[in-house]
């Protein structure tokens, strides 16, 4: 089987591996809270399911790193491989490591870069949508940032899902480039 072939299919995939994945997580945390903690806390090192949170975020970024090289390889990004990197990185590294915050913070950043870099450079090529998606990328990490620093929630997950539901819907997106869709 040619990866990179299958590679449009699997990034439009990748919203329901998320979110189902996700949903059998917070089911074995019952514990777990959106408005009061981070998504890491489950896979911290005081939780004897930690397996289960650390095991999806490496296992969904191999599975993410496919369509994401598909399109380093189309001219359709440039950082999102790097970003999966640092996201295998944080299921690598739990929340009590020293590893962990920067692996993150740098998943998100290198991740939103990218979308707006590639945006850019599709609305200089015709796309007026690509504009859109640049913009909105800075959109979500100043939304991501005034959600922490006005501490609207006493955790990090609400921010951390803003980010991500952006970060998956270009994938949906970028699924259709690949694919010649759009």
């Amino acid at each position: 089987m040619n990866l990179l072939r299958v590679a449009p299919y699997i990034a439009v995939s990748l919203p329901l591996v998320f979110f189902l994945s996700l949903t059998f997580i917070i089911v074995h945390n019952p514990w777990f809270s959106l408005q009061n903690n981070a998504f890491s806390d489950m896979g911290s090192l005081r939780n004897p399911t930690r397996w289960y949170f650390n095991g999806f975020l490496m296992g969904f970024a191999v599975l993410a790193f496919i369509p994401a090289y598909a399109a380093f390889r189309n001219g359709l990004s440039y950082l999102m491989p790097l970003a999966l990197v640092f996201l295998f990185l944080v299921g690598v590294f739990p929340e009590e490591l020293p590893y962990h915050a920067p692996s993150a913070v740098l998943f998100y950043l290198l991740a939103l870069a990218d979308i707006a870099i590639v945006g850019f450079r599709l609305g200089g090529r015709g796309l007026g949508l690509g504009y859109l998606w640049s913009a909105m990328s800075l959109v979500t990490l100043l939304s991501m940032l005034l959600i922490v620093k006005l501490r609207l929630f006493r955790g990090l997950a609400i921010p951390e899902l803003v980010g991500a539901v952006f970060i998956l819907s270009w994938f949906v997106f970028l699924g259709g480039l690949l694919s010649g869709g759009f």
